[in-house]
């Protein structure tokens, strides 16, 4: 049976006659800090979701290899679980995580602190949209959960493909997007607060147009779970 999440709590609650507007209301709130955790509330959350997204995590990465000596960036890093956990496979690497939100940073450093010290491990308050790192920096690229709320998901994808080295891997995973079981459920998610929202074959669309080959999709149904894995194309442009 799949785990009722917050999103699944408040939608279905909001199915309630009488509070709809109020608990919708929430749910935007709600969502507002998972897109952009800020204050004590947001630190909090930040440090739940390295649990609350650890098994989505986990799945997500049993999709792809990763070398021990590979550079790793991971875009929209939260609490900074996700980062720990590339750095224990990538142990002759490094890894860089980077969050818009400056509180999602410093409990993602927090989390990190170690391997922060060992020079293993940077935290960076970021956009993707722009980001500080040389052409060619990363061998993989993950976004757990965040590609949702990219400002710009086609361009800032361009972005991507330019710091990611060639024949390079990107991995984007969540639990939000176009899967008959629970697309009313979503929709009502995506109509709260405005996000990214696409089918499998729409995410083929973009990430090809953008310079990426070897596209393979892994899907969970029953959970709403997905993976997509591509690579930046030898000798490709964004």
């Amino acid at each position: 049976m799949r785990a009722l999440t917050v999103p699944d709590f408040f939608v279905r609650l909001c199915n309630t006659a009488g509070i709809r507007e109020s608990c919708m209301s929430l749910l935007k709130r709600m969502l507002s800090q998972g897109k952009k955790p800020s204050g004590r509330f947001g630190r909090f959350l930040a440090r739940g979701m390295n649990f609350g997204h650890s098994g989505l995590t986990r799945w997500g990465l049993s999709f792809i290899d990763i070398a021990s000596d590979i550079d790793a960036l991971d875009i929209g890093c939260g609490g900074g679980r996700t980062v720990e956990r590339l750095a224990g496979i990538a142990t002759d690497g490094k890894v860089v995580g980077i969050d818009y939100s400056p509180d999602a940073v410093v409990v993602a450093r927090k989390k990190n602190r170690a391997l922060i010290n060992e020079g293993r491990v940077e935290i960076f308050q970021e956009t993707v949209s722009s980001m500080r790192f040389s052409d060619s920096a990363f061998g993989l690229t993950t976004a757990f959960e965040t590609h949702y709320f990219w400002p710009d998901f086609r361009n800032d994808l361009k972005e991507v493909h330019r710091v990611t080295k060639q024949n390079g891997q990107l991995l984007i995973v969540g639990d939000v997007y176009k899967n008959k079981k629970y697309d009313r459920r979503n929709q009502r998610i995506v109509d709260a607060i405005g996000m990214t929202y696409l089918s499998i074959e729409e995410f083929r669309e973009i990430l090809e147009g953008v310079g990426y080959l070897e596209f393979d999709a892994l899907e969970e149904k029953n959970k709403g779970w997905f993976a997509v894995k591509c690579r930046k194309q030898e000798g490709g442009t964004a």
